[in-house]
Protein backbone atom coordinates (compact mmCIF):
# COMPACT_ATOMS: atom_id res chain seq x y z
CA UNK A 1 0.00 0.00 0.00
CA UNK A 2 1.31 3.43 -0.82
CA UNK A 3 1.96 5.75 2.10
CA UNK A 4 -0.01 8.57 0.48
CA UNK A 5 -3.11 6.40 0.22
CA UNK A 6 -2.73 5.16 3.77
CA UNK A 7 -2.49 8.69 5.14
CA UNK A 8 -5.65 9.75 3.32
CA UNK A 9 -7.58 6.71 4.53
CA UNK A 10 -6.52 7.03 8.15
CA UNK A 11 -6.25 10.78 8.58
CA UNK A 12 -7.91 12.09 11.77
CA UNK A 13 -10.75 13.33 9.54
CA UNK A 14 -11.39 9.76 8.37
CA UNK A 15 -14.41 7.62 9.23
CA UNK A 16 -14.93 6.55 12.84
CA UNK A 17 -15.37 2.91 11.78
CA UNK A 18 -13.00 0.62 13.67
CA UNK A 19 -13.27 -2.11 11.01
CA UNK A 20 -14.38 -4.69 13.56
CA UNK A 21 -11.58 -4.18 16.07
CA UNK A 22 -13.84 -3.58 19.04
CA UNK A 23 -11.75 -5.93 21.20
CA UNK A 24 -8.77 -3.57 21.01
CA UNK A 25 -11.01 -0.65 21.91
CA UNK A 26 -12.33 -2.52 24.96
CA UNK A 27 -8.79 -3.38 26.05
CA UNK A 28 -7.78 0.29 26.02
CA UNK A 29 -10.99 1.41 27.75
CA UNK A 30 -10.57 -1.17 30.50
CA UNK A 31 -7.13 0.24 31.25
CA UNK A 32 -8.45 3.80 31.16
CA UNK A 33 -11.46 3.10 33.36
CA UNK A 34 -9.45 0.90 35.73
CA UNK A 35 -6.83 3.59 36.34
CA UNK A 36 -4.13 1.42 34.73
CA UNK A 37 -3.48 3.50 31.64
CA UNK A 38 -0.01 2.58 30.41
CA UNK A 39 2.26 5.33 29.06
CA UNK A 40 3.01 3.52 25.77
CA UNK A 41 0.81 1.47 23.43
CA UNK A 42 1.93 -0.57 20.42
CA UNK A 43 -0.73 -1.14 17.75
CA UNK A 44 0.24 -4.00 15.42
CA UNK A 45 -1.22 -5.77 12.41
CA UNK A 46 -0.93 -5.88 8.60
CA UNK A 47 -0.89 -2.70 6.55
CA UNK A 48 -4.31 -1.28 5.80
CA UNK A 49 -6.06 -3.00 8.69
CA UNK A 50 -6.92 0.18 10.62
CA UNK A 51 -4.01 0.69 13.02
CA UNK A 52 -3.68 4.42 12.35
CA UNK A 53 -7.45 4.83 12.56
CA UNK A 54 -7.39 3.30 16.04
CA UNK A 55 -4.39 5.45 17.03
CA UNK A 56 -6.22 8.64 16.06
CA UNK A 57 -9.39 7.42 17.69
CA UNK A 58 -7.49 7.03 20.99
CA UNK A 59 -5.78 10.41 20.53
CA UNK A 60 -9.10 12.19 19.98
CA UNK A 61 -10.66 10.38 22.94
CA UNK A 62 -7.86 11.51 25.26
CA UNK A 63 -7.91 15.06 23.88
CA UNK A 64 -11.62 15.27 24.68
CA UNK A 65 -11.15 14.35 28.36
CA UNK A 66 -11.55 17.27 30.82
CA UNK A 67 -8.18 18.66 31.83
CA UNK A 68 -8.81 17.97 35.50
CA UNK A 69 -9.20 14.23 34.73
CA UNK A 70 -5.97 13.91 32.78
CA UNK A 71 -3.58 11.59 34.54
CA UNK A 72 -6.31 9.74 36.41
CA UNK A 73 -4.77 6.45 35.38
CA UNK A 74 -1.31 7.53 36.53
CA UNK A 75 -2.06 9.17 39.86
CA UNK A 76 -4.96 7.11 41.16
CA UNK A 77 -7.60 9.84 40.91
CA UNK A 78 -11.16 8.58 40.62
CA UNK A 79 -12.81 9.05 37.26
CA UNK A 80 -16.22 10.73 37.46
CA UNK A 81 -17.80 8.29 35.00
CA UNK A 82 -16.69 5.19 33.15
CA UNK A 83 -16.08 5.68 29.43
CA UNK A 84 -18.05 3.21 27.32
CA UNK A 85 -16.63 4.05 23.90
CA UNK A 86 -13.79 5.87 22.18
CA UNK A 87 -16.29 7.71 20.00
CA UNK A 88 -16.03 11.50 20.24
CA UNK A 89 -18.40 14.27 19.24
CA UNK A 90 -17.31 15.71 15.88
CA UNK A 91 -18.91 19.04 16.89
CA UNK A 92 -16.76 19.31 20.00
CA UNK A 93 -14.41 22.30 19.48
CA UNK A 94 -11.52 20.26 20.87
CA UNK A 95 -12.08 17.50 18.31
CA UNK A 96 -12.42 20.05 15.54
CA UNK A 97 -9.00 21.43 16.48
CA UNK A 98 -7.56 17.90 16.41
CA UNK A 99 -9.00 17.34 12.94
CA UNK A 100 -7.66 20.65 11.66
CA UNK A 101 -4.21 19.93 13.08
CA UNK A 102 -4.41 22.81 15.56
CA UNK A 103 -4.51 20.90 18.85
CA UNK A 104 -1.44 21.60 20.97
CA UNK A 105 -1.61 18.33 22.88
CA UNK A 106 -1.09 15.97 19.94
CA UNK A 107 2.02 15.43 17.82
CA UNK A 108 2.85 12.93 15.06
CA UNK A 109 6.22 11.47 14.08
CA UNK A 110 6.35 10.03 10.59
CA UNK A 111 8.68 9.90 7.61
CA UNK A 112 9.49 13.42 6.43
CA UNK A 113 10.76 14.96 3.24
CA UNK A 114 14.46 15.02 2.50
CA UNK A 115 15.33 18.68 1.93
CA UNK A 116 18.09 17.78 -0.54
CA UNK A 117 16.11 15.44 -2.79
CA UNK A 118 12.57 16.70 -2.18
CA UNK A 119 11.46 13.07 -1.74
CA UNK A 120 10.05 11.25 1.25
CA UNK A 121 12.73 9.57 3.34
CA UNK A 122 12.79 5.79 3.64
CA UNK A 123 13.09 6.03 7.45
CA UNK A 124 11.91 8.05 10.40
CA UNK A 125 15.12 9.84 11.44
CA UNK A 126 16.37 11.03 14.81
CA UNK A 127 15.31 14.64 14.17
CA UNK A 128 11.69 13.44 13.92
CA UNK A 129 11.95 11.81 17.36
CA UNK A 130 13.74 14.82 18.84
CA UNK A 131 10.61 16.82 18.07
CA UNK A 132 8.69 14.44 20.32
CA UNK A 133 11.25 14.88 23.08
CA UNK A 134 10.92 18.65 22.82
CA UNK A 135 7.14 18.36 22.79
CA UNK A 136 7.08 16.31 26.00
CA UNK A 137 9.64 18.52 27.74
CA UNK A 138 7.23 21.47 27.64
CA UNK A 139 4.19 22.14 29.77
CA UNK A 140 1.00 20.83 28.22
CA UNK A 141 -0.41 23.52 25.94
CA UNK A 142 -3.94 22.22 26.48
CA UNK A 143 -3.76 21.36 30.18
CA UNK A 144 -4.72 17.74 29.56
CA UNK A 145 -3.20 14.66 28.01
CA UNK A 146 -0.23 14.96 25.69
CA UNK A 147 -0.32 12.32 22.95
CA UNK A 148 2.37 11.35 20.44
CA UNK A 149 1.64 9.03 17.50
CA UNK A 150 4.60 7.35 15.74
CA UNK A 151 3.45 6.07 12.35
CA UNK A 152 5.04 3.72 11.61
CA UNK A 153 7.45 2.86 14.41
CA UNK A 154 9.06 0.02 12.45
CA UNK A 155 10.23 2.63 9.91
CA UNK A 156 12.58 4.27 12.43
CA UNK A 157 16.30 4.03 11.77
CA UNK A 158 18.66 2.91 14.56
CA UNK A 159 19.36 6.38 15.92
CA UNK A 160 15.69 7.29 15.98
CA UNK A 161 14.80 4.02 17.72
CA UNK A 162 17.41 4.59 20.42
CA UNK A 163 16.16 8.14 20.99
CA UNK A 164 12.60 6.87 21.34
CA UNK A 165 13.76 4.19 23.78
CA UNK A 166 15.13 6.87 26.12
CA UNK A 167 11.74 8.58 26.03
CA UNK A 168 10.02 5.30 26.89
CA UNK A 169 12.40 4.67 29.76
CA UNK A 170 11.59 8.03 31.36
CA UNK A 171 7.95 8.67 30.40
CA UNK A 172 6.66 12.19 31.06
CA UNK A 173 3.63 12.62 33.30
CA UNK A 174 0.18 12.88 31.73
CA UNK A 175 1.56 11.60 28.43
CA UNK A 176 0.79 8.73 26.07
CA UNK A 177 2.90 7.38 23.21
CA UNK A 178 1.09 5.37 20.53
CA UNK A 179 3.32 3.35 18.21
CA UNK A 180 1.87 2.00 14.98
CA UNK A 181 3.85 -0.97 13.61
CA UNK A 182 3.25 -3.11 10.53
CA UNK A 183 6.16 -5.44 11.43
CA UNK A 184 6.72 -5.22 15.20
CA UNK A 185 9.54 -7.76 14.95
CA UNK A 186 11.68 -5.01 13.41
CA UNK A 187 11.44 -2.95 16.60
CA UNK A 188 14.03 -3.16 19.35
CA UNK A 189 12.93 -5.78 21.92
CA UNK A 190 13.45 -3.12 24.61
CA UNK A 191 10.91 -0.88 22.86
CA UNK A 192 8.34 -3.67 22.57
CA UNK A 193 8.79 -4.64 26.20
CA UNK A 194 7.91 -1.12 27.38
CA UNK A 195 4.61 -1.03 25.49
CA UNK A 196 1.22 -2.62 25.92
CA UNK A 197 0.21 -4.24 22.65
CA UNK A 198 -3.09 -3.92 20.81
CA UNK A 199 -2.95 -6.55 18.06
CA UNK A 200 -5.36 -6.06 15.18
CA UNK A 201 -6.17 -9.18 13.18
CA UNK A 202 -7.34 -9.48 9.56
CA UNK A 203 -11.09 -9.25 9.06
CA UNK A 204 -13.28 -11.85 7.42
CA UNK A 205 -14.21 -11.54 3.77
CA UNK A 206 -17.78 -10.44 4.53
CA UNK A 207 -16.57 -7.66 6.84
CA UNK A 208 -14.18 -6.31 4.21
CA UNK A 209 -16.94 -6.44 1.62
CA UNK A 210 -19.20 -4.45 3.93
CA UNK A 211 -16.59 -1.72 4.41
CA UNK A 212 -15.94 -1.58 0.67
CA UNK A 213 -19.62 -1.42 -0.21
CA UNK A 214 -20.03 1.50 2.18
CA UNK A 215 -17.13 3.44 0.64
CA UNK A 216 -17.62 2.35 -3.00
CA UNK A 217 -21.34 1.63 -3.56
CA UNK A 218 -20.86 1.44 -7.35
CA UNK A 219 -18.72 -1.70 -7.19
CA UNK A 220 -20.29 -4.91 -8.48
CA UNK A 221 -20.61 -8.00 -6.24
CA UNK A 222 -17.83 -9.68 -8.27
CA UNK A 223 -15.52 -6.70 -7.80
CA UNK A 224 -16.27 -6.57 -4.06
CA UNK A 225 -15.37 -10.25 -3.72
CA UNK A 226 -12.16 -9.91 -5.73
CA UNK A 227 -11.04 -6.85 -3.77
CA UNK A 228 -11.87 -8.46 -0.42
CA UNK A 229 -9.82 -11.54 -1.30
CA UNK A 230 -6.89 -9.53 -2.64
CA UNK A 231 -6.79 -7.42 0.52
CA UNK A 232 -6.06 -10.41 2.82
CA UNK A 233 -8.49 -9.07 5.41
CA UNK A 234 -7.18 -5.47 5.42
CA UNK A 235 -9.95 -2.95 4.60
CA UNK A 236 -7.48 -0.13 3.98
CA UNK A 237 -5.68 -2.21 1.37
CA UNK A 238 -9.00 -3.13 -0.21
CA UNK A 239 -9.93 0.55 -0.53
CA UNK A 240 -6.55 1.34 -2.04
CA UNK A 241 -7.03 -1.47 -4.54
CA UNK A 242 -10.43 -0.04 -5.46
CA UNK A 243 -9.05 3.50 -5.85
CA UNK A 244 -6.18 2.35 -8.08
CA UNK A 245 -8.18 0.02 -10.30
CA UNK A 246 -6.71 -3.02 -8.60
CA UNK A 247 -9.13 -5.54 -10.09
CA UNK A 248 -8.24 -4.54 -13.64
CA UNK A 249 -4.52 -4.57 -12.82
CA UNK A 250 -4.87 -8.01 -11.28
CA UNK A 251 -6.71 -9.32 -14.35
CA UNK A 252 -3.89 -8.10 -16.59
CA UNK A 253 -1.28 -9.67 -14.35
CA UNK A 254 -3.18 -12.95 -14.07
CA UNK A 255 -3.52 -13.05 -17.85
CA UNK A 256 0.26 -13.18 -18.21
CA UNK A 257 0.72 -15.66 -15.38
CA UNK A 258 -1.95 -18.15 -16.38
CA UNK A 259 -0.52 -18.31 -19.90
CA UNK A 260 2.85 -19.58 -18.60
CA UNK A 261 5.14 -20.91 -19.92
CA UNK A 262 4.19 -18.69 -22.88
CA UNK A 263 4.68 -14.92 -22.48
CA UNK A 264 3.08 -12.33 -24.78
CA UNK A 265 6.19 -10.15 -25.10
CA UNK A 266 4.65 -7.20 -27.03
CA UNK A 267 1.75 -6.97 -24.56
CA UNK A 268 4.20 -7.24 -21.66
CA UNK A 269 6.28 -4.33 -22.98
CA UNK A 270 3.14 -2.22 -23.39
CA UNK A 271 1.95 -2.83 -19.83
CA UNK A 272 5.46 -2.43 -18.37
CA UNK A 273 5.82 0.91 -20.15
CA UNK A 274 2.53 2.13 -18.68
CA UNK A 275 3.46 1.09 -15.15
CA UNK A 276 6.95 2.60 -15.44
CA UNK A 277 5.57 6.09 -16.09
CA UNK A 278 6.28 8.56 -13.25
CA UNK A 279 2.57 9.22 -12.72
CA UNK A 280 1.94 5.47 -12.27
CA UNK A 281 4.12 5.08 -9.17
CA UNK A 282 1.30 3.78 -6.95
CA UNK A 283 0.03 1.41 -9.65
CA UNK A 284 3.55 0.02 -10.16
CA UNK A 285 4.03 -0.62 -6.45
CA UNK A 286 0.62 -2.27 -6.22
CA UNK A 287 1.33 -4.43 -9.27
CA UNK A 288 4.66 -5.82 -8.03
CA UNK A 289 3.16 -6.46 -4.59
CA UNK A 290 0.32 -8.45 -6.18
CA UNK A 291 2.83 -10.32 -8.35
CA UNK A 292 4.86 -11.47 -5.35
CA UNK A 293 1.67 -12.37 -3.49
CA UNK A 294 0.44 -14.46 -6.44
CA UNK A 295 3.68 -16.42 -6.61
CA UNK A 296 3.65 -16.91 -2.84
CA UNK A 297 0.13 -18.37 -3.06
CA UNK A 298 1.28 -20.71 -5.84
CA UNK A 299 4.16 -21.94 -3.66
CA UNK A 300 1.93 -22.34 -0.61
CA UNK A 301 -0.64 -24.31 -2.62
CA UNK A 302 2.03 -26.53 -4.19
CA UNK A 303 3.61 -27.24 -0.81
CA UNK A 304 0.35 -28.01 1.01
CA UNK A 305 -1.70 -29.51 -1.79
CA UNK A 306 -4.63 -27.38 -0.61
CA UNK A 307 -6.16 -25.09 -3.23
CA UNK A 308 -6.11 -21.38 -2.46
CA UNK A 309 -9.23 -19.24 -2.66
CA UNK A 310 -9.75 -18.03 -6.21
CA UNK A 311 -9.62 -14.30 -6.87
CA UNK A 312 -10.55 -15.06 -10.47
CA UNK A 313 -12.50 -18.17 -11.47
CA UNK A 314 -10.30 -21.20 -12.10
CA UNK A 315 -7.18 -19.53 -10.73
CA UNK A 316 -6.15 -22.21 -8.23
CA UNK A 317 -6.33 -24.89 -10.93
CA UNK A 318 -4.01 -22.82 -13.13
CA UNK A 319 -1.64 -22.34 -10.20
CA UNK A 320 -1.49 -26.08 -9.68
CA UNK A 321 -0.74 -26.65 -13.37
CA UNK A 322 2.00 -24.04 -13.41
CA UNK A 323 3.56 -25.24 -10.16
CA UNK A 324 4.20 -28.67 -11.75
CA UNK A 325 6.26 -27.16 -14.58
CA UNK A 326 9.34 -27.13 -12.32
CA UNK A 327 10.36 -28.01 -8.78
CA UNK A 328 9.04 -26.28 -5.65
CA UNK A 329 12.57 -25.27 -4.62
CA UNK A 330 13.05 -23.47 -7.93
CA UNK A 331 9.79 -21.53 -7.49
CA UNK A 332 10.80 -20.51 -3.97
CA UNK A 333 14.25 -19.43 -5.13
CA UNK A 334 12.73 -17.31 -7.92
CA UNK A 335 10.22 -15.72 -5.52
CA UNK A 336 13.07 -14.66 -3.23
CA UNK A 337 15.13 -13.31 -6.15
CA UNK A 338 12.15 -11.34 -7.45
CA UNK A 339 11.60 -9.76 -4.06
CA UNK A 340 15.25 -8.73 -3.85
CA UNK A 341 15.19 -7.25 -7.37
CA UNK A 342 12.08 -5.20 -6.63
CA UNK A 343 13.67 -3.85 -3.44
CA UNK A 344 16.95 -3.08 -5.24
CA UNK A 345 15.10 -1.33 -8.06
CA UNK A 346 13.70 1.12 -5.51
CA UNK A 347 17.00 1.56 -3.72
CA UNK A 348 19.11 2.40 -6.79
CA UNK A 349 16.36 3.70 -9.09
CA UNK A 350 16.52 0.99 -11.77
CA UNK A 351 14.42 1.30 -14.95
CA UNK A 352 11.03 -0.04 -13.85
CA UNK A 353 10.04 -1.18 -17.33
CA UNK A 354 13.13 -3.35 -17.58
CA UNK A 355 12.52 -4.66 -14.07
CA UNK A 356 8.98 -5.79 -14.97
CA UNK A 357 10.10 -7.36 -18.24
CA UNK A 358 12.88 -9.20 -16.42
CA UNK A 359 10.48 -10.48 -13.73
CA UNK A 360 8.09 -12.04 -16.24
CA UNK A 361 10.89 -13.27 -18.47
CA UNK A 362 12.36 -15.08 -15.45
CA UNK A 363 8.98 -16.67 -14.75
CA UNK A 364 8.70 -17.80 -18.37
CA UNK A 365 12.23 -19.19 -18.43
CA UNK A 366 11.69 -21.19 -15.25
CA UNK A 367 8.31 -22.51 -16.41
CA UNK A 368 9.83 -23.69 -19.71
CA UNK A 369 12.64 -25.44 -17.87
Amino acid sequence: MSDETTKSLFHPRATEHLFGHEAAERQFLEAFNGERLHHAWLITGPKGIGKATLAWRIAKFLAAQPAEDAGAGLFGEALPTLAESLVTDSQNPVIQRVVSGGHGGIIVAERTENEKTGKLRNDIVIDDIRKLIGFFSQTSAEGGWRVAVVDAADEMNVNAANALLKLLEEPPAKSILILVAHSPGKLLPTIRSRCRTLKLKPLGEDSVRAVLALQHPSLSPEELTALARLSNGAPGRAMELAALGGVNLYKQMAGFLTSLPRIDIPALHTLAGQLAAPKADQEYRLFVAMLLDWLERLIRQAASGVATTDVMAGESAEMMRISTLTGLDQWMDLWEKMGRLIARADAVNLDRKQVLVHLFSSLGTLARA
